[in-house]
């Protein structure tokens, strides 16, 4: 539900409950006044009644034998039952049913043909000054009332009973208030409704301007500010929001001069990371070819022969990352082709091999595994796990490192295995974040850009270890089965 429809919900509702508790008010007020009216009502008729009754018992010199009372009444009875609209019934002083206007008509309306004992009594002791009005068991709109009919010394002569009919007079006044009353709640609804809609078209036209440009706020361009007149609560709101606006710009600013230097910071990183992996096997290589020159000049030129591949090899993917780092300083760009994987493994190989290193190579085939990708990328690739198997092993244990091949119908697997140190559990989880790394000299980016790498063609990177005991790295890489 919109925020204007929630006023407008508001707004009526707070009507419509005025209405009805006006309503309630007026109904129970009404009630009250048809219960006065009543109670007025049948105490004039009695007072009537009992005045008629004493002007006969003054005709007759202020008594009447219980033997005339039936006679003398019965015409007294139906005068005052026509002239009252009422019902009224005599009873002897024990309760018995005497006389009244009609004794069919007694039946019809329920008249009780026997007082019993204990209303009697209560009538004949209590009724001299007022009549007991009861509700009538068959008819919730009747009353009956009784008192004792005396002589003029206070002694009884029978029981007078007044069937009652209740008016609701004041029903018909609660029907035409309620109708007066609606009429003008229906005018203040639409006078309401008229100022709501005013009220709430400025309002909400604000709130949605102010949506509006917060959803198409962007971080690095000009947004536009918010203008409103009127200090109050939405002003406020909009030059908070104008002041976030400038703040956030300016934060914008800083976080994109911060983005820039972290960029560059990063890569200058990488690309130093990148040259320097293959230098130290490289000045090896040398000082293991020098000393092949002065102790084997027999095998020296064959040795020569594979290091002049190996080395051409490693300077020109330095060339390359040097070159694409001068072109805007981004990373090589991949120009893949089709490559004998095999070829590149022992290349890479040779470059990496020692008087204190040597690494075994072995597949579980003898055919050769092309690959579609970039020499120069998965030659990186090699030489970071490598490096990393290298420096993973302690100096005081002997390095036993391999590399393996191993075919399935369309992938290849590059297994390189290492018996140094291992990887803790709470390292595992985050051995391919940029920037993680466990040396104090590393700069965290070599096993990210594995991933990068091998991920680009469409490979995966795993690893299985054992802390003390070694890792092995698994490279998965599809298999080009173009002839």
């Amino acid at each position: 539900m919109t925020l204007r429809s929630r006023i407008y919900v508001s707004l009526f509702s707070i009507i419509v409950i005025s209405f009805i508790a006006t309503g309630i008010v007026a109904a129970f007020d009404h009630y009250e006044h048809d219960i006065t009216f009543n109670e007025e009502r049948i105490a004039e008729k009695e007072k009537s009644i009992r005045e008629s009754l004493n002007y006969l018992l003054l005709q007759n010199g202020g008594y009447i034998h219980a033997d005339s009372i039936s006679m003398l009444l019965g015409d007294k009875v139906c005068e005052l039952s026509e002239v009252n609209n009422l019902f009224i019934t005599i009873y002897d002083l024990n309760g018995r049913y005497l006389v009244s206007m009609n004794s069919d008509t007694a039946d019809y309306k329920k008249i009780p043909m026997q007082l019993n004992g204990d209303l009697t009594k209560q009538i004949t002791s209590s009724t001299k000054e007022k009549a007991i009005i009861l509700p009538s068991e068959t008819n919730p709109t009747q009353n009956l009332a009784y008192w004792c009919f005396s002589d003029f010394h206070g002694r009884p002569l029978a029981l007078v009973g007044m069937l009652y009919e209740k008016k609701e007079v004041e029903k018909a006044k609660l029907w035409n208030f309620m109708k007066e009353i609606g009429k003008t709640y229906i005018l203040i609804f639409i006078v309401a409704g008229a100022i709501a809609f005013l009220i709430t078209r400025d309002f909400t036209r604000s709130l949605k301007k102010l949506s509006d440009s917060i959803n198409h706020l962007k971080l690095g361009k000009k947004n536009e500010t918010l203008e409103w007149k009127s200090n109050d609560e939405i002003g406020q709101l909009i030059q908070e929001y104008n002041s976030m606006l400038f703040q956030l710009e300016a934060s914008a600013d800083k976080l994109a001069q911060q983005e820039r230097e972290t960029a560059w910071r990063e890569m200058a990183q990488q690309v130093a990371h990148e040259i320097k992996n293959p230098l130290t096997p490289m000045k090896l290589r040398l000082q293991h070819l020098q000393r092949s020159w002065q102790d084997n000049p027999e095998e020296f030129q064959t040795r020569l022969n594979d290091f002049v591949q190996s080395m051409t090899d490693q300077i020109d993917t330095l060339s390359h990352i040097a070159q694409e780092f001068s072109n805007f300083a981004k990373m090589p760009q991949s120009k893949n082709e089709r490559l004998n994987l095999q070829d590149i493994v022992k290349s890479v190989i040779t470059t990496f091999e020692n008087e204190n290193q040597t690494i075994s190579f072995f597949q579980n085939k003898s055919e050769t595994a092309f690959i579609h990708g970039d020499k120069s990328q998965v030659i990186r690739v090699l030489n970071n796990l490598i490096t990393n198997a290298i420096q993973s092993i302690p100096t005081d244990r002997t390095k036993k490192i391999s590399l393996g091949l191993r075919f399935s119908i369309n992938h290849v697997t590059i297994k390189i295995t290492d018996n140094g140190n291992g990887i803790s559990p709470e390292i595992s989880k985050r051995i391919f974040m940029p920037n993680f790394t466990t040396r104090s000299t590393g700069s965290g980016l070599g096993l990210a850009m594995v991933k990068s790498i091998v991920t680009q063609m469409n490979g995966k990177v795993a690893f299985r270890t054992r802390v003390n005991e070694g890792s092995s790295f698994f490279v998965i890489l599809p298999l080009d089965q173009k002839a």
